[in-house]
């Protein structure tokens, strides 16, 4: 065959030779060192995704048994928390708020493949969680979305597009269903988020 109907290379991957070394390099700090840390030692795995390019604020909680594809794709603000068994694969950058809580088994993802293209290409977006918002257990977050400030997402949602501040939100497809708090109460508190 002259020409290969299924092509893969740095193009289609949209990772370099560079990150994949780095990827792997991170991958046995994460077997040797991350998962085998006690509970309580959180502030050791925050250290180790710094180390390893993650911009994480103080007070925050990474529990040893989540699982960070890539630290350097990863921002996260003051006093929040990554529970037990949260994926988060981040080809792309996860900004994640303060005070934001990502309960048990929720899977963030920011990328995935081009369906409509032979070669089934890799495609990429940012994933934005703002101050304030809950995810709740066994959710699932796609590319390209932003949960918006003080939002709830419910248990088992799957969340394919932007959700507005101050709602909840549930179901799958992820659905607004009302206010989290009353209008005049939320101005009170609103954050000024900044990126």
């Amino acid at each position: 065959m002259s020409q290969l109907w299924f092509e893969r290379n740095a193009a289609t991957q949209n990772m370099s030779v560079r990150e994949k070394i780095k990827l792997q390099i991170w991958r046995c700090a994460d077997s040797l060192l991350f998962k085998t840390s006690p509970n309580p030692l959180s502030c050791w795995r925050v250290f180790l995704l710094r180390l390893f390019g993650a911009k994480i604020g103080k007070g925050c909680y990474i529990s040893p048994k989540a699982r960070i594809y890539m630290p350097w794709n990863l921002t996260m603000g003051n006093i929040s928390s990554v529970d037990d068994y949260v994926f988060i694969k981040n080809s792309d950058k996860v900004t994640i708020g303060d005070y934001v809580s990502i309960s048990n088994f929720v899977h963030i993802y920011t990328g995935g493949h081009n369906v409509r293209q032979r070669n089934f290409a890799s495609e990429r977006e940012p994933v934005t969680i703002a101050n304030g918002a809950f995810i709740g257990a066994d959710s699932y977050i796609g590319k390209g979305v932003t949960i918006g400030q003080m939002a709830v997402i419910g248990a088992r949602s799957v969340v394919l597009k932007d959700v507005p501040e101050n709602v909840i939100a549930f179901g799958s497809p992820c659905q607004v269903k009302g206010e989290r708090i009353p209008k005049e109460e939320y101005n009170k508190y609103r954050y000024n988020y900044i990126d």
